[in-house]
C-alpha cells in the first residue's frame, strides 16, 4: 500500500467519527434550540390569563396557535432564533399536573428520560418520540392540572439535520482527501528518490553518499543513512583488512612450520638410521629435542597471537606468583639449554612475590624472553633469569645472556611484530619474529613496561617491570 492512499484511507476513516460528533453536536445544538423555543411559547402561551384557560378546560387547553412568534411577551421577540420548527406550522400543547397525568385523553405520554429531568428540578426536559420531539415545560407553578406542559413537534428531528450535514462531510473529506493527496505527493517523490540512492550505495558496497536535500525529517533519515553508511564502510574496510592479515599470516605461517618440522623429520631419519646400526650420536639427540622444543613453542606463539590479535578480554585476570612462574620456565628450559651446553640460573626472592593478569599470557611472554636468550646464544653461553622487588610496590624481571648481541641501531626495534635481527636470520632462518613481539603486546595489556638493552661485555638485556599485588586472602 503506497503512503499516499494510506495517509488519504487514514483521513477517511478519522472523517467517520469526526462525522459522528457533528451529527451529535447539531443534534443536541437543534435539541436545546426547540427545548428553548418550545418554553419561550409555553410561558408566553400561558402568562396572564392563560393559566386561568388552561386549568379550567386543560383536555382541550391544546388547541395550535397560529400566531407565532407572539406579539409581546416573554420569547417572543424579533431576534428570538426558533429553527426547530417550520414558519407557519401550528404547535400543539398538552397539559399535565404535577403527578405527570394528562387531562387530554389523546396526550402523548411522558418519556421516563422527561420525568427523572423535570424531578431534579429542570424548568424543561425533551425526549425523542416515535414522530418527532417531545419537549416539556415545567410551569413557575408547582400543583394543578396545568403544572407542566409539553408540545410534540411534528416532523421527525433526525430529518432536518442529517441532509446538511452528510453534504458538509462530504464536503469536509473531499477537501482532505485533496490535501492529503497533493500534500503527499512531494513527500512520497522525495522518499521514492531516497529508496532509489539507498539501492544504488547499496550496490556500490556503500561508497556513494546519499543525496541530502531541505532540512525536514526526509533530510535527517539521508543523514542518519550516510553515517550508518560510513560505519559499515569503516566495519566493510577492518573486515576485509583482516581477512587479508589472516590470509597473509596464515601462508606466512604454514611456510615457517613446514621449515623447523622438515628439519626435525630430517634429524629423525638420521636417529633412525643411527639406532639400526647402533648407538644414536647424542649430538643428533639434542638437535632433535631443540627442533621438537621449537615447534612446540610455536604453537604456543601461535596461540598466544591469535588471541592477542582477536582482542579477547584477559577473562582469567587474578593474582598469581610471580615466583613460582619464574621456576616453571627455567625448568622447562634446562633441557634445552642442556643440550647446548647453556647454563641457565635463577633467582627469586624467598618470600612470594605476587602479580596480577592472566597467567597464561605472562607466562607465555615470559617463556618467549627465556627462549630468545637460549636459542639466540653461543653454545657454552650462559642465562640468567633475576626477579626482584623494585620499590615497595612492582616487581622487576631481569633475562640476561652472554650471546652475540643485538647491534645498538636494531636494540630500539626489538619486539616489533615480525622484526628480526641479520644475525637471528642468518642464524635460524626459520623464524617467525612472533616471541618478542608477543612479549611487548603481552606487557603492554598488563600495564608493564618492557626494554631491552645490550649486556656487557656481549649479549642482551631483557627488563619486564610491572606493579605488584597483594597476597590473596585464603580461602
Amino acid at each position: 500500500m503506497s503512503l499516499r492512499f494510506r495517509l488519504a484511507l487514514t483521513m477517511v476513516l478519522a472523517a467517520v467519527p469526526l462525522l459522528g460528533a457533528l451529527v451529535w453536536l447539531q443534534e443536541e445544538l437543534t435539541r436545546r434550540d426547540a427545548e428553548e423555543g418550545v418554553r419561550a411559547f409555553t410561558l408566553a402561551r400561558l402568562e396572564g390569563a392563560g393559566r386561568e384557560r388552561c386549568e379550567s378546560d386543560p383536555a382541550h387547553f391544546g388547541a395550535p396557535s397560529r400566531r407565532w412568534p407572539p406579539q409581546g411577551g416573554r420569547g417572543g421577540g424579533p431576534g428570538e432564533r426558533h429553527r426547530w420548527r417550520r414558519p407557519g406550522r401550528p404547535l400543539f400543547l398538552h397539559a399535565y399536573d404535577a403527578q405527570f397525568r394528562a387531562a387530554e385523553p389523546g396526550a402523548p405520554p411522558l418519556a421516563g428520560s422527561i420525568r427523572r429531568a423535570l424531578e431534579a428540578g429542570a424548568e424543561v426536559a425533551s425526549a425523542p418520540v416515535p414522530g418527532g420531539l417531545l419537549v416539556a415545560v415545567r410551569m413557575p407553578w408547582d400543583e394543578g392540572p396545568c403544572a407542566i406542559v409539553a408540545s410534540l413537534r411534528s416532523r421527525p428531528f433526525r430529518a432536518e439535520v442529517l441532509p446538511g450535514l452528510l453534504a458538509s462531510a462530504l464536503v469536509l473529506c473531499a477537501g482532505f482527501l485533496a490535501a492529503v493527496w497533493l500534500s503527499a505527493g512531494p513527500v512520497v517523490r522525495r522518499i521514492r528518490a531516497l529508496t532509489a540512492d539507498v539501492r544504488r550505495s547499496l550496490a556500490a558496497r556503500y561508497s556513494h553518499p546519499v543525496r541530502v536535500s531541505g532540512s525536514d525529517e526526509v533530510a535527517e533519515l539521508a543523514l542518519a543513512f550516510n553515517e550508518a553508511a560510513r560505519e559499515v564502510r569503516a566495519q566493510l574496510l577492518a573486515a576485509q583488512e583482516r581477512e587479508e592479515a589472516l590470509r597473509s599470516f596464515l601462508a606466512n605461517t604454514t611456510h615457517d612450520l613446514m621449515l623447523p618440522l622438515t628439519v626435525l623429520q630430517g634429524h629423525l631419519s638420521r636417529l633412525k638410521r643411527q639406532a639400526g646400526a647402533g648407538a644414536p650420536e647424542p649430538g643428533a639427540i639434542a638437535a632433535a629435542a631443540e627442533e621438537a622444543e621449537y615447534v612446540a613453542s610455536l604453537v604456543h606463539n601461535l596461540s598466544a597471537a591469535a588471541k592477542l590479535e582477536a582482542g579477547e578480554p584477559m577473562v582469567q585476570r587474578h593474582p598469581f606468583d610471580l615466583s613460582a612462574l619464574v621456576e616453571r620456565i627455567v625448568e622447562r628450559h634446562r633441557p634445552v639449554a642442556a643440550a647446548r651446553d647453556i647454563a641457565i640460573e635463577h633467582a627469586v626472592p624467598e618470600a612470594p612475590l605476587w602479580a596480577e593478569g592472566d597467567v597464561t599470557l605472562v607466562e607465555q611472554a615470559v617463556s618467549n624472553l627465556v627462549h630468545n636468550a637460549v636459542r639466540h646464544n653461543r653454545d657454552g653461553g650462559h642465562v640468567a633469569v633475576v626477579l626482584d622487588e623494585a620499590g615497595g610496590d612492582a616487581f622487576l624481571l631481569r633475562v640476561s645472556d652472554d650471546g652475540p648481541g643485538v647491534p645498538p641501531d636494531q636494540v630500539t626495534r626489538l619486539g616489533e611484530r615480525r622484526f628480526r635481527t641479520d644475525e637471528a636470520r642468518g642464524r635460524h632462518p626459520e623464524g617467525l619474529g612472533l616471541g618478542l613481539s608477543i612479549a611487548r603486546s603481552v606487557a603492554e595489556r598488563h600495564g608493564f613496561a618492557l626494554g631491552f638493552a645490550a649486556n656487557e661485555p656481549s649479549g642482551l638485556v631483557a627488563e619486564m617491570r610491572g606493579p605488584r599485588s597483594p597476597r590473596p586472602a585464603l580461602t
